[in-house]
C-alpha cells in the first residue's frame, strides 16, 4: 500500500495513526471513484459558460448602475426643485410679512383718522344739536309773539288724562256724540309715523311741521296726540297756519332718526303733486331725501293756535277708549274659553241697543285710520 499524498509515514507515528488515515484515504479514492463512473463531472461548466455568464453578470451590473444613477438623478432633480420652491415660498412669505407689516401701519393710520372723525362727528352733531335747539327756541319766541301764551282755556285745577286704545276704527265708530256736532279730529300718531310736534303743555299754543292731510288748513280741528304706544291725549281744538322763514333746518333734519326720514320722505312722494311745498318732480323717496338732505328742500313750519277745549269731546274720548278695551278684553277672554256669543244687534265698543248709534259726522285727518291700526 502507496503512502498517501502528504502524508509522511515515520518511525514516529503510532500504528493506530497510520492504520486511521490509510483508511481514510481508502474511503476517499472510493467516493472519487465512484463519482467518476456516476458521471457528476459531466454537469461541471466550461471555461466558456463561465465566461458567458461572467459577461451577463456584468451586463446586469451595468444596467443596475444605469438604474441607480437615473434614479438618483430624479432625486436630485426633485430635490432642486423643492429647493427653488421652497425659496419662492419664502421670497412671498418675506413679501406677505412686509405687506402686513405695511398693513398694520396702515391700520394704525386709519384707526387713528376713524377716531379724529369719529369725534369731529360727535361734534358735528353736538353743533347741530345746539342749532336745532335755537331753531326751536326762535319759532317758540315768534309763536309767543303771534299768540299769548298766558291764555288758557282750562281751569287751573283740571289735569287732562290720557287714554289707550288699540283700534282707531273702533274708537271713531263708537264715539257718542250729537248729530249736531261737526268734530274734525285730527289724530297725531308718535315717531317715527310723523314728525314731532312742539306744544309745551295742553291747550297751549305751539307749532309743527307739514301736517299730512289737514284741509283746509285755516278750519278748527281737535288735536290728538299719540305720548307712547297706543296712548293718546286730547290737546284741544287749533288752527294752523304756515310760519314763513321758519322751515325746519338742516340741523334738525339731521336729528331725526333714519325710520322717521323714511316714512315721512315716502309720504311725501305719495302725496305727488298735490303737497303744498317746493314745486317740481316726485320721484323716489330716495330722491325726496337727498333733497332734504342737500338743503334744496325744507319741510315747512306751521303755527299752532288753542282756540278751545271741548270737554265734551274729552269726556266722550276717555269714556269710549275705556269702553272699547274693556270689549276688547271681553272677547279675548270669550275665545279663549272658546265660546260664542250671538247678539241681534251688533255691538261696536258697547254701542247695542241701551244705547243707539248716532250719526257720526266726525271727519278723521292725519295718518290715515288702516295706518295708525297697523302701527306704520
Amino acid at each position: 500500500m502507496s503512502n498517501p499524498p502528504g502524508i509522511l509515514l515515520t518511525s514516529d507515528l503510532t500504528p493506530e495513526v497510520v492504520e486511521f488515515w490509510g483508511f481514510k484515504y481508502k474511503e476517499a479514492k472510493q467516493e472519487l471513484e465512484t463519482l467518476k463512473r456516476s458521471g457528476a463531472y459531466d454537469n461541471v461548466p466550461t471555461y466558456g459558460e463561465l465566461k458567458r455568464h461572467n459577461e451577463l453578470l456584468q451586463t446586469e451590473a451595468i444596467t443596475n448602475t444605469k438604474r441607480l444613477e437615473a434614479k438618483e438623478k430624479f432625486i436630485q432633480e426633485i430635490v432642486a426643485s423643492n429647493r427653488n420652491e421652497y425659496r419662492a415660498t419664502q421670497q412671498r412669505l418675506d413679501a406677505c410679512n412686509a405687506e402686513k407689516r405695511d398693513l398694520l401701519l396702515q391700520i394704525g393710520r386709519l384707526n387713528t383718522e376713524r377716531v379724529s372723525l369719529h369725534h369731529q362727528i360727535q361734534v358735528c352733531y353736538s353743533q347741530a344739536a345746539s342749532l336745532a335747539a335755537e331753531a326751536d327756541r326762535q319759532r317758540m319766541a315768534a309763536v309767543a309773539e303771534l299768540f299769548n301764551p298766558g291764555n288758557s282755556f282750562l281751569d287751573e285745577s283740571f289735569t287732562p288724562t290720557s287714554f289707550m286704545f288699540s283700534s282707531l276704527q273702533q274708537l271713531i265708530a263708537s264715539l257718542p256724540r250729537d248729530t249736531s256736532n261737526d268734530w274734525q279730529l285730527y289724530f297725531m300718531p308718535r315717531p317715527p309715523n310723523s314728525i314731532p310736534l312742539r306744544v309745551q303743555e295742553v291747550g297751549k299754543p305751539g307749532y309743527w311741521f307739514y301736517p299730512f292731510n289737514l284741509s283746509p288748513m285755516d278750519a278748527p280741528f281737535e288735536l290728538v296726540v299719540e305720548i307712547e304706544c297706543n296712548k293718546w291725549l286730547y290737546f284741544g281744538r287749533y288752527t294752523s297756519c304756515t310760519l314763513p322763514s321758519y322751515e325746519m333746518r338742516l340741523s334738525e333734519w339731521m336729528a331725526l332718526d333714519e325710520q322717521t326720514k323714511l316714512i315721512f320722505c315716502s309720504r311725501v312722494a305719495s302725496q305727488n303733486s298735490k303737497l303744498p311745498i317746493q314745486p317740481g318732480s316726485y320721484t323716489t323717496p330716495i330722491d325726496i331725501r337727498q333733497r332734504y338732505e342737500s338743503g334744496q328742500w325744507n319741510v315747512p313750519c306751521y303755527s299752532l293756535q288753542c282756540v278751545g277745549y271741548d270737554m265734551e269731546l274729552y269726556e266722550a274720548l276717555q269714556s269710549t277708549a275705556l269702553r272699547c278695551e274693556r270689549d276688547v278684553s271681553t272677547i279675548s277672554r270669550s275665545q279663549s274659553l272658546g265660546k260664542r256669543r250671538r247678539t241681534e244687534t251688533p255691538s261696536i265698543c258697547g254701542l247695542g241697543e241701551d244705547q243707539p248709534t248716532k250719526s257720526k259726522t266726525a271727519r278723521i285727518e292725519g295718518t290715515a285710520v288702516g295706518d295708525l291700526d297697523k302701527g306704520e
